[in-house]
Parts: C-alpha cells; sequence; structure tokens
C-alpha cells in the first residue's frame, strides 16, 4: 500500500472513530521524526540551482531524499553519490533511485517532490505531481507563460497539496523588515517603488555566426531535454544554465528575477495576490546574437487597479527601493537601508502585519507546511502573479507596445489581438499540458 494511500485511510478512519494520538504522532515534534516515518522525496533537475536546493533537504531531520531525475547521465550520477554518501551512515538507507524520466520517478511511492528543471519543463511534471497528490517544492519562474501558471494553481488547489516555489528572499530577514514597514504605514504614503533586476547578458557565452554543428553528448537525453519546446538543433550552449537566454526555454534575466525583487515590492504593496490592469513605459532591447534572443536591457511600469506602481528597469540600482512621505528603505541581498535609524529599530505591532518567522528556511517553512499544516511563505498564486507580469512585459516588447493593458481577473489581454496571440505556446508532439 502506498504510504499516501495509507495516510488517507488513516485519516479516513479517524473520521469515523476520533483518536487521541501523542503530538508527536502528529509531525507537531520537528526536532525529530514520527513514528510514521520520514517524508520520502524525490528531486528532478539537478543543474546547479536543483543541486543547491538538493543540499537543504538533504539536511532537514524530517526528510529522505530516495529518488533522482535528471536527462543529463553526469548530473544525475553525481548528485546520486552525494546523496548515498550523505546517507552511508543510516541503517535503512539504501541508494537513492536514479531516472532520466520524470514519469518515473513521479511513479514512485513519494511524499513530495523538488522541481527546478528549466522553466519550458516546469507545467507538465508540476501537474503531473499534483494529480498524483504529491507536495511540490518548485524553483521559480513559476512557469513559462501565464496559461501554463494558471493550470499549475488551478491543478494544485484541486490536489489539495502544499507547494512552496523558491523565491527564497521571502525567507530573508532584510526583505521581510521592509514589508512589514511598508505594510504598516511607517513609510507613510507611498509615493515611488522602484525594481532594478539584472540586464541580459549575465554569464552567457560569446556567440559568432554561423553555428557549426555539434554532437550531442552521449551523456545527455537531448530530446527530453527539449521536452515541449521546439525541436532544435543541439549546442552546448543551449543547454543547461545557457537555457536562461533563449525565449523557446525562458523570459530571460526579467522572468528570472521577476520572482525575487519584484515579488518583494508587491508583496510589500499588498498587490502580490492580484495583478496589474496596466503596463506603461515598455521598452527594450534585445540581444543581437545567431543563439539569443531575450531582452538584453527592459523598463516598464506595473499600474495596479488601487493606484499602486511599480516601477522596474534594468537601469535602476539592484533590489528594491520604497519610498513614502515618512521615510525610504532599500533592500538588496545584504543590504538594508534606510532613510533614518527609527525605520531600522521600530517594533513591529503585534496587531498589524507581522510575518511568521518560526521556521525562517525555505525548505524548512515548506516541511512545515506538510507537516504542521502551516502557511508556505511563497504559496503558487503570488509566484503565478509575479511572473505573469515578467511574461507581459516580454510581449509588450516582443509586439513594440509601449503600452499593455490586462484584466487581472480573467488574465486577458485587452484590445491587443497580436499581444494576446502571444499568451499561448505551442507544445512539440507528444508533449501536452496534462
Amino acid at each position: 500500500m502506498l504510504r499516501r494511500t495509507f495516510l488517507q485511510k488513516s485519516l479516513a478512519a479517524a473520521a469515523v472513530a476520533p483518536l487521541i494520538l501523542p503530538s508527536r504522532v502528529l509531525g507537531r515534534d520537528v526536532s525529530a521524526p514520527a513514528p510514521s516515518g520520514l517524508l520520502q522525496v524525490g528531486v528532478i533537475g539537478l543543474g546547479g540551482q536543483g543541486r543547491g536546493v538538493l543540499g537543504g533537504f538533504l539536511d532537514h531531520p524530517r526528510v529522505r531524499v530516495t529518488a533522482l531525475c535528471d536527462v543529463d547521465r553526469k548530473h544525475l550520477r553525481q548528485s546520486a553519490e552525494r546523496v548515498d554518501k550523505h546517507y552511508a551512515s543510516a541503517s535503512s538507507a539504501g541508494p537513492a533511485y536514479q531516472t532520466t524520466d520524470f514519469r518515473d520517478l513521479l511513479a514512485r511511492d513519494l511524499d513530495a517532490v523538488v522541481i527546478a528543471t528549466p522553466d519550458h519543463w516546469h507545467a507538465i511534471p508540476v501537474i503531473s505531481a499534483a494529480r498524483r497528490g504529491l507536495h511540490i517544492y518548485l524553483e521559480k519562474p513559476f512557469a513559462l507563460t501565464i496559461p501554463e501558471g494558471r493550470a499549475m494553481v488551478r491543478a494544485i488547489e484541486q490536489a489539495g497539496i502544499v507547494c512552496q516555489v523558491g523565491s527564497q528572499q521571502r525567507s530573508s530577514s532584510e526583505f521581510q523588515r521592509v514589508v512589514e514597514l511598508a505594510r504598516n504605514g511607517f513609510f507613510g504614503r507611498i509615493s515611488k517603488v522602484e525594481v532594478g533586476l539584472p540586464g541580459g547578458k549575465g554569464d552567457r557565452p560569446k556567440m559568432t555566426a554561423p553555428l557549426a554543428p555539434q554532437t550531442i553528448p552521449a551523456e545527455l537525453d537531448y530530446d527530453m531535454w527539449l521536452g515541449p519546446a521546439p525541436d532544435a538543433p543541439y549546442y552546448n550552449e543551449r543547454c543547461h544554465f545557457h537555457f536562461r537566454w533563449i525565449s523557446d526555454y525562458s523570459g530571460g534575466q526579467l522572468s528570472d528575477w521577476i520572482g525575487h525583487h519584484y515579488d518583494i515590492a508587491s508583496w510589500a504593496l499588498g498587490v502580490d495576490h492580484t495583478g496589474p490592469v496596466a503596463l506603461h513605459n515598455a521598452a527594450a532591447t534585445f540581444h543581437e546574437d545567431p543563439l539569443y534572443d531575450t531582452v538584453d536591457k527592459y523598463a516598464f511600469a506595473a499600474h495596479y487597479a488601487g493606484g499602486q506602481v511599480i516601477q522596474v528597469s534594468s537601469a535602476f540600482r539592484s533590489g528594491l527601493r520604497i519610498e513614502g512621505d515618512q521615510g525610504w528603505a532599500h533592500v538588496d541581498r545584504g543590504v538594508s537601508e534606510f532613510s533614518d535609524a527609527r525605520l531600522r529599530r521600530a517594533p513591529i505591532p503585534s496587531q498589524g502585519f507581522v510575518i511568521d518567522r518560526r521556521n525562517t528556511r525555505h525548505t524548512g517553512n515548506f516541511i512545515d507546511g506538510i507537516l504542521l499544516g502551516r502557511p508556505v511563505i511563497c504559496p503558487p498564486e503570488t509566484s503565478h502573479r509575479a511572473a505573469a507580469v515578467a511574461h507581459l512585459a516580454n510581449i509588450a516588447f516582443r509586439t513594440g507596445r509601449s503600452t499593455l493593458r490586462w484584466d487581472p481577473a480573467t488574465e486577458t489581454i485587452l484590445d491587443a489581438p497580436d499581444a494576446s496571440a502571444r499568451l499561448c505556446r505551442a507544445y512539440r508532439g507528444p508533449w501536452t499540458l496534462v
């Protein structure tokens, strides 16, 4: 019997004949595993970010990583060696299951799955995992398109599972402080919000045309790497980290970072549950490159129904700046600057907007969501709403529109058929949005 089936039957029986159980059985003692055992976790995607997230789950005392998946057998082998070494002293530990097909991993007896694949490989595994009742830790950005994102949110809600998105800045104290200050009125009437995101160049290789043919490495299942994306010749410069600069797989640095600084800005303004009604002043330049085609430099302003405006630019100082008639703050990773010391030290009223800090680790917050029923700090709906802003901006850039009107309730573009046509993307067969 599957562990999830056993748990479901146990809960159903408890509804008929209630039992008095120790708190440890209910998972409230997070210092030791519950008698029912550890959470069995699988990891899909073991590139740079996936390996980093894997470490967070290996270190958690309530988790056992038992299954691994990556289309690159080299990544898979290295991660399996790491996992097996980590659990070598555990008497009940066996070697981690390995596969290059995420469907094989999802068929295992698991409680949760980590998905750290390229953006174009988020929607199908997430919806498949949700339909199997698996809890999900998903790396951002949430999805490659807005319709994908909405389908993912719907599947997660229908399954009643816990999903945490890897916008880790929500778990960082410097960002939480600015959010609480803003939500509790310490800046007064907010007049300016600026979000500085990275430009498009990053660490991408320098390419020259024409591109010479390349042989697919023996360890890489390239057809599976492409998945639902259009068929394309193999280049080393296309795969792994470099997918970020290609619009078939990603929205560039903009979509990568929208789930960080912009997500914090929308949280601080209290609009992270919805979307803007319009983008204004949208402008961008694109890579001039035989392979990389995402935006290089960009700017836009997102206007919300309540009058809030978030200005975004790759030319702004990195991070988030909030200005009000009673002070300002600038926050970035490891950086907190305030207009005066009062804002740094002022206590947050207990009856106001207070962030739950009972578990400050992003992965730990996810595990608490599963075992203790606590809300996760970065739920699917808010992450979808943040990612949607990047997708809308990219559509505005592609269509040459400085203004794009949006209905956040129906998630439709208004009065722009050419832009609306770009909301969806065709899937390469045999893949479909399950």
